[in-house]
């Protein structure tokens, strides 16, 4: 069975599920399978508990395993004002360019992770400032919650997580203003 069939069967039964992707300092995703495309997979995140987190989009092709989570997290998540979890309309999981729109469109702010390019977890926070057939160019919110005044630019085939959650990241914004200025 396929990556992307291992994925769709677990977005039909609505299970919890436990991902785990290469390469090995990748993080393990906990959530529901929402929607499957050629290149991307949604995953309706929950945290610890079974509390919903966001939405987290990972490469189809860096799947390892999908495993059903047989805890409590999954009856817990049942219960929660959340459920079911579906995916955004027209949400496009063949490109990761259409993929990047599609999620700037749904929250001012996007998390990504390039995890092949640098061997720990780093993650860029910011807004969208503009996306090229190769590059996607986000105004940063620096650690200390301060907008860097210029977009820096990363490679679409380098990214391999893209991560929104209106509660996370939308109390970022908020201490760091209400956005960027141009």
């Amino acid at each position: 069975m396929s990556k992307a069939d291992r994925l769709r069967r677990a977005a039909g039964s609505q299970a919890l599920v436990r991902i785990k992707r290469s390469p090995r300092n990748a993080d393990r995703i906990d959530g529901i399978v929402v929607a499957v495309g050629s290149k991307w997979a949604l995953i309706a995140h929950t945290g610890d508990g079974g509390f919903f987190e966001g939405l987290i989009a990972i490469r189809v092709k860096d799947v390892v395993t999908v495993k059903r989570d047989l805890s409590f997290e999954e009856r817990f998540a049942r219960t929660q004002p959340e459920w079911p979890p579906t995916a955004p309309a027209n949400l496009d999981l063949d490109t990761t360019a259409g993929l990047l729109r599609g999620m700037s469109a749904i929250s001012p702010m996007i998390a990504i992770e390039q995890e092949r390019r640098f061997h720990s977890r780093m993650a860029w926070i910011g807004v969208v400032h503009e996306i090229t057939k190769r590059w996607l160019w986000l105004r940063l919110v620096r650690p200390n919650a301060t907008w860097r005044k210029r977009p820096l630019g990363y490679k679409l085939r380098r990214i391999t997580k893209v991560f929104i959650s209106d509660r996370y990241l939308t109390a970022l914004a908020a201490i760091a203003g209400t956005g960027p200025t141009h």
